[in-house]
């Protein structure tokens, strides 16, 4: 099994792939591996320049209901039963973050139905600080909880295991952490969850979002999926 599903940096998508080239430029609009871009009620638009000296960077925003939503999907995964991800968002402009504001930036699902194997939403804290919650499907109930972002750029990485391959079913995540022994928060879990299809962007924001942030960008770069190796940045 390939180690590597994807590293995918959206300021060079359809060029190489990786960040780091000098002659990279921004595509209109998001291309393979991401196969489709998901809006209603929302945008979402490549603009340089990138996050960490990547070219550019994806900016969406909710502009609609409580259903709006505005994201790129990725069908790369096939029934993954060990799913690792990570990616730099900036909400630098979610200025004043309620407790009761928040929306998606992230979802799994699975082709098999029910609930999503994962979820990650974008919190206030009613002080002016941010965190990035998560939300992981277990044996019918979830683990729910949060990690507390900066300002600019934060590096997000998860690792969601079923255990089926591994015989390790756990769930761990880093926020601006580099050291892979040492997870913001890690846990076991029982399920037999496998990730087909990964939404990256703003979805579903609560009736305090709405009635304060629509309209309002955030911002995504270096979108990298694997099945079984650490991240990092």
């Amino acid at each position: 099994m390939n180690t590597k599903m994807k590293v995918l940096a959206l300021a060079l998508l359809g060029l190489v792939g990786y960040a780091g080239s000098a002659a990279a430029s921004c595509p209109s609009s998001p291309v393979p591996p991401w196969t489709a871009v998901a809006a209603l009620g929302g945008t979402a638009t490549i603009v340089a320049p990138g996050y960490a000296a990547t070219a550019c960077h994806l900016d969406t925003a909710i502009t609609g209901d409580a259903t709006g939503f505005a994201t790129v999907q990725d069908d790369t995964p096939t029934a993954e039963p060990r799913y690792r991800a990570s990616f730099i968002i900036n909400a630098d402009n979610l200025t004043n973050l309620g407790l009761v504001s928040a929306a998606y930036i992230f979802t799994a699902t699975s082709a098999a139905g029910g609930n999503p194997p994962i979820s990650l939403s974008i919190i206030g804290d009613g002080a002016g600080g941010r965190f990035v919650s998560y939300n992981v499907s277990t044996s019918g109930t979830a683990v729910v909880g949060s990690v507390a972002l900066t300002a600019g750029e934060n590096h997000v990485e998860f690792d969601l295991d079923n255990g089926s391959v591994s015989g390790t079913p756990h769930f761990s995540i880093w926020v601006n952490n580099n050291v892979e022994g040492s997870p913001d928060f890690t846990t076991a879990i029982t399920s037999t969850g496998t990730v087909d299809t990964a939404f990256l962007g703003l979805a579903t924001g609560t009736p305090d979002y709405l009635a304060n942030f629509t309209g309002t960008t955030v911002g995504f770069d270096q979108f990298d999926s694997r099945r079984s190796t650490f991240i990092g940045f």
